[in-house]
């Protein structure tokens, strides 16, 4: 479970984790905020692209957060930054960061205990060497033999990804364009192949590349929010014609 660092955090150790990355989120600011609607309040709030409601706190390791996720989510951020209608584009970049998101989602929801190992002691090491170990991407078990749940977390995700990625290698991705409204993001979307990039385009699994009226505009807004866990977001929630 979440284990906060030393004060002032000295070897930079990543606490808030996006579930989502910021940049995505970012491609739905105004003024430097997005609309999110809690589902729990009914509230719509103003939130940035950094705000606590996106992130997750420690709940994989560094190595996942600045190795193998950052290279999907670099990859994935290229086909976001140069997605055009009629333009080739990396299906397997966007399948691999769509199941991603879906895992990082997933055990946010339900996270993994930390994990007491039989026969095993500890690593022996202070708060400031496990903090050192893990910033130079390595794993530790603390002295009462526990596993923390991070270092489990971590190896489960990308196990989990090399295990369906070969399913979701023959998605192939179309790109939406909205005629008019906008679209709003759930706060995941599970198994349902459907990504928003901008208020105006969406990727969408095994679709062509094409324009949508406000009517498909609405329909698809209405399958994102029935997604939705905790909240959706948009640029403007009123320019999405949910009513």
């Amino acid at each position: 479970m979440y284990e906060p660092t030393q004060k002032g955090n000295p070897h930079q150790i990543t606490k808030k984790q996006h579930i989502h990355t910021a940049h995505c989120i970012g491609m739905f600011e105004k003024d430097g905020y997005v609309q999110v609607k809690e589902l729990a309040t009914g509230e719509t709030l103003k939130r940035e692209k950094r705000a606590a409601i996106f992130c997750a706190k420690r709940i994989w390791d560094e190595r996942a957060e600045k190795g193998y996720m950052a290279k999907i989510e670099d990859d994935f951020h290229k086909e976001v930054d140069n997605a055009e209608i009629g333009r080739s584009r990396n299906h397997l970049a966007i399948s691999t960061y769509h199941l991603l998101w879906f895992l990082r989602h997933n055990f946010f929801v339900s996270p993994i205990p930390d994990i007491p190992l039989v026969g095993v002691s500890g690593s022996g090491v202070n708060k400031d060497q496990s903090e050192i170990v893990e910033s130079k991407w390595g794993g530790h078990i603390r002295d009462n033999g526990v596993l923390p749940s991070r270092f489990a977390t971590s190896v489960e995700i990308q196990r989990l990804i090399d295990m369906n990625i070969s399913q979701y290698s023959q998605l192939r991705w179309g790109l939406l364009r909205a005629t008019e409204g906008e679209f709003l993001v759930a706060d995941c979307y599970q198994e349902h192949c459907f990504m928003p990039l901008s208020p105006t385009m969406a990727f969408y699994a095994q679709t062509e590349d094409t324009e949508i009226n406000r009517e498909d505009l609405v329909a698809l807004n209405t399958a994102s929010i029935s997604k939705a866990t905790n909240y959706y977001f948009g640029r403007d929630l009123a320019q999405c014609h949910l009513c």
